[in-house]
């Protein structure tokens, strides 16, 4: 089955990032239209239909909403499935930074410092949405291969800050 166009969906320019406002216009409106309430009388076979939509529409703006995951659909929708292609990074510059990050993460960790960790997380958050603007540019530009690239640095700062919030929650559970 063919991938569903969550932008035609949504009657929505394919660009990033979304008018989040727009979407959510467009979602309640597509879920008042297809809500599962206004079938009770339907037959099976067309309930079903429409259980199925109420849940692609849902799926859609999940997806929609977070910027990433808007990111990868467009790539999608260009042939470049974000969620199978390898997450392979050539890029050492990025890579080393990591290393580094992760080290200074480990030291962070053994100090117990609150303003340190919070720091470092607005670092990393930084970080991320530096890259997030060059993914955009690099779809602007239709260089899919390079976009791409930018969803995988992404997923690794994203995991780095998962840490970061992981850590927060213990030192402030403390």
């Amino acid at each position: 089955m063919n991938m569903p166009n969550y932008f035609e969906l949504f009657d929505l320019p394919v660009q990033l990032p979304v008018d989040v406002s727009l979407l959510t216009a467009n979602y309640q409106q597509l879920q008042r239209q297809y809500h599962p309430d206004n079938f009770a009388t339907a037959n099976d076979n067309d309930k079903m239909v429409m259980v199925q939509k109420s849940a692609m529409i849902n799926d859609g703006y999940h997806t929609l909403k977070n910027p990433i995951k808007a990111a990868e659909h467009l790539l999608s929708l260009k042939g470049f499935d974000a969620a199978t292609e390898q997450n392979i990074i050539h890029d050492a510059d990025f890579l080393m930074e990591q290393f580094v990050l992760r080290e200074k993460l480990e030291d962070i960790e053994s100090q117990d410092d609150f303003v340190i960790l919070d720091d470092f997380h607005s670092e990393v958050f930084a970080r991320q949405h530096d890259v997030y603007k060059q993914l955009l540019e690099f779809i602007n530009k239709q260089d899919w291969e390079a976009a791409l690239n930018q969803i995988f640095k992404i997923r690794y700062l994203t995991r780095l800050i998962e840490q970061i919030e992981k850590l927060q929650e213990k030192q402030y559970a403390l």
